[in-house]
């Protein structure tokens, strides 16, 4: 917030108040209060008032003393909410009460078409090792339609998302051009097999806030988040035969091209945890295990 600076004369005033006015400027005085104002520039932003020492008030945070010989200057500084620009105010708050910008930080996992984490057997293959498999999404920008003041909006944006997957088993990914398959390699022993996902994301969420200042706000929000994917990195480090190597490759690995899911998103004041489900498969249809990604996570940062 910016502060203005009143010049506070009291004791023995003796400087004429034209004294304060130069050729050419403006010089509004109010008699209600005993105060002059210099008009605000848009460089400096600031606001200068001339005072008397009885008419005071507000919430003083520092003052400065100049004595002279038949008079005392005192520079006071205090909180002047009321000169700010109400359009400025808004677009502030708006900005405050919207959370989708920011750095968010997730565990990923994956649920079966029946919503079992447990994959079953027959996708052993894909089950994760989750504390090493995390979402990671840096959400650029927010705009937000208000609908009820700063209550009531619907917040849409953009961002970017990687979506990282340990594997916990010692399976090695391929593919085909219709097919995803796995093979257990004897002769190597994983130290590190994942792939990860990079998709563009675009909300469209409901928010709700319970108040007008970010310090004391519960907020939620709900909807879907659509998303374009990028690409998909596949890497392993292993050992064989006592020597260690890498292998990383680039492929679609037949990860659907769209993705769609629900989102909700829950917080007071700066902070916030949000969950998502994959309403969409993770493959192409027919072209992979029938797998929905979710992710649990809380925001590290908020632009």
């Amino acid at each position: 917030m910016k502060n203005s600076l009143h010049i506070v004369f009291a004791l023995m005033l003796t400087v004429p108040m034209s004294a304060f006015s130069q050729e050419g400027e403006e010089i509004r005085k109010d008699d209600s209060i005993d105060k002059i104002s210099l008009p605000r520039t848009k460089e400096d932003g600031l606001q200068v008032k001339v005072y008397t020492i009885d008419s005071i008030s507000g919430d003083v945070k520092d003052t400065t003393t100049i004595k002279f010989k038949h008079s005392t200057v005192y520079i006071v500084s205090e909180n002047d909410k009321d000169s700010l620009d109400p359009t400025e105010v808004s677009r502030e708050r708006k900005k405050d009460l919207t959370y989708w910008a920011g750095i968010d930080l997730g565990i990923n996992g994956f649920l079966s078409p029946s919503g079992d984490i447990d994959l079953g057997k027959e996708n052993d293959y894909m089950e994760l090792d989750y504390p090493q498999s995390r979402s990671l999404s840096i959400n650029v920008f927010e705009q937000k339609l208000r609908l009820f003041k700063d209550y009531v909006g619907v917040t849409t944006g953009a961002g970017i998302q990687w979506n990282s997957y340990r594997l916990a088993n010692d399976y090695t990914l391929s593919t085909t051009k219709d097919t995803l398959f796995a093979v257990m390699d004897s002769s190597i022993n994983l130290k590190k097999n994942k792939f990860r996902t990079t998709w563009i994301n675009v909300p469209l969420l409901l928010e709700f806030n319970t108040s007008q200042t970010q310090k004391n706000n519960v907020h939620l929000s709900a909807g879907v988040v659509g998303g374009l994917h990028l690409g998909t990195m596949y890497k392993q480090k292993y050992t064989s035969e006592g020597a260690k190597s890498r292998y990383k490759t680039k492929n679609d690995f037949n990860v659907a091209p769209y993705k769609l899911e629900a989102m909700v998103r829950l917080g007071y004041g700066s902070f916030n945890v949000y969950a998502t489900y994959q309403l969409t498969e993770l493959f192409e249809k027919g072209k992979g295990q029938e797998l929905y990604p979710f992710t649990l996570g809380v925001t590290l940062v908020a632009f």
